[in-house]
């Protein structure tokens, strides 16, 4: 249970909110790379509550902008891209990238109240197909971009998607530091306390123990960087299987991999508003390529009519005129999700499409911003509470005392892993998992 004022607190993200302050000290990685041409069309996106415009001009140069021209308040979407700045086809006003007017062509020749008008910006940064936008106070000189493995690694080595949650970025993070769910939620139609699918077949190892123990016991850490997060389930006599979690402030999570090659996945779960969410899915492999039987199978999903961790490439409505157009699933609310009620009995624990499906299903289903007065939380939420605590413990510090998080200058602290390992029941799992979880940019630890 929370009380109001705190989950007022932890999901109000808007402009001069508390949350919404501390957010705004961090880079938001909102924009992938190819959603954005040199002299092309803007990018409608929202962050943080703010509509914005991304855009590239002709150098390859990004701009983040209010979308509203300050003459008249005409929209910019609708503007000319051209020669390094964009000019508004009402009358002609032109801003470049830091939104000074540098054109102002319907005034008098003689004329400098063009100096005299600017456009709200933000600093942008492009690394490995990702375009960052820094809304924080420190524009001239905001901090280095945190170094997140998966946006380190050579492009080849990763595959980004995104889509739009209609629900608080909150709720939708939970879902993923939650390891307890999977052996419910995501499961087909299988014997729990077998490890094997009735329709034959059979799990990776790690799966058979997550599947054999469905109550796993939590054990859960600060960090400078967040929260570190284990889920100890028995494995063989004498020892535990350890599902390893990372949440990084303020919104990346990096989930446990299966086999002994391992890619690695997560989200950056990104405010759009207190409604709304950019959830975007990474996974990589540290030191090879994805192999594009693998990258088949992240575009269309681990079975026909079937969605995975990533959204598939069928996975959207036709674009829209909205934030995002291009990222609204045809899996939502409206549609209970295209539940198959036969399917859920014969074949699948839930009968909703896929992955991200089910955990959308039960986040947008608590409504767009839940209330945790009325929450009942057991042994098993321990991540959840942790975590809650201490992005609320982060807000309340910056906004009453001006005191920023380490993270927000150590871009280094992020340079980890999640970890799935096998441990001898007396070993400490920070310890035992320490090797596994360093990011190492050469060596791509197994994994159970």
């Amino acid at each position: 249970m929370l009380s109001q004022s705190d989950n007022e607190l932890l999901t109000r993200v808007g402009p001069g909110t508390p949350m919404g302050e501390l957010m705004r000290r961090y880079w938001i990685p909102g924009i992938l790379s190819f959603e954005v041409v040199a002299d092309g069309k803007p990018h409608r996106t929202r962050l943080l509550g703010e509509d914005l415009l991304v855009m590239r001009f002709s150098s390859g140069q990004t701009a983040a902008m209010v979308p509203s021209c300050p003459h008249r308040g005409a929209s910019l979407f609708f503007g000319r891209n051209e020669q390094e700045g964009i000019r508004c086809v009402y009358h002609g006003w032109k801003f470049d990238e830091e939104g000074h007017c540098i054109d102002m062509p319907s005034e008098p020749p003689e004329s400098n109240f063009k100096s005299k008008v600017s456009i709200k910006t933000y600093a942008t940064r492009e690394r490995n197909g990702v375009i960052w936008v820094y809304m924080g106070p420190k524009q001239d000189t905001p901090p280095n971009l945190p170094e997140l493995q998966w946006n380190l690694v050579p492009e080849a080595h990763s595959y980004l998607t995104k889509r739009v949650a209609q629900n608080n970025y909150m709720q939708a993070m939970e879902g993923e530091i939650d390891s307890s769910h999977s052996g419910f939620l995501h499961s087909r139609f299988v014997d729990p306390f077998s490890g094997t699918e009735r329709t034959g077949g059979t799990y990776q190892q790690g799966l058979v123990y997550k599947m054999n123990d469905r109550h796993p016991r939590f054990q859960v850490l600060d960090t400078d960087y967040g929260v570190l997060i284990g889920a100890q389930r028995n494995a063989e006599k004498d020892s535990y299987y350890w599902r390893i979690t990372q949440f990084l402030y303020p919104f990346h999570t990096i989930i446990p991999p299966y086999g002994d090659n391992p890619a690695f996945s997560g989200h950056a779960w990104i405010p759009m508003d207190d409604e709304h969410t950019i959830a975007l899915c990474f996974t990589y492999h540290p030191t090879e390529e994805l192999s594009p039987t693998m990258i088949r199978g992240l575009q269309n999903g681990p079975r026909e009519g079937q969605e995975g961790l990533h959204p598939t490439v069928h996975a959207f409505l036709p674009p829209s005129s909205k934030p995002e157009a291009n990222w609204w699933p045809k899996h939502h609310i409206d549609n209970d999700f295209n539940i198959d009620w036969d399917i859920q009995k014969e074949i699948q624990y839930t009968g909703l499409p896929g992955t991200w499906v089910q955990d959308s299903g039960m986040q947008e289903t608590m409504g767009t911003i839940v209330n945790r007065g009325n929450e009942h939380l057991g042994i098993s939420d321990s991540a959840i509470i942790r975590t809650r605590k201490a992005l609320i413990s982060a807000a309340k510090l910056l906004h009453e005392h001006g005191i920023e998080p380490i993270s927000v200058q150590n871009p280094t602290g992020y340079n980890v892993r999640s970890a799935a390992v096998v441990l001898a029941r007396s070993e400490n799992w920070v310890e035992g998992s320490e090797y596994f979880r360093h990011a190492s940019s050469s060596v791509n630890y197994s994994a159970v």
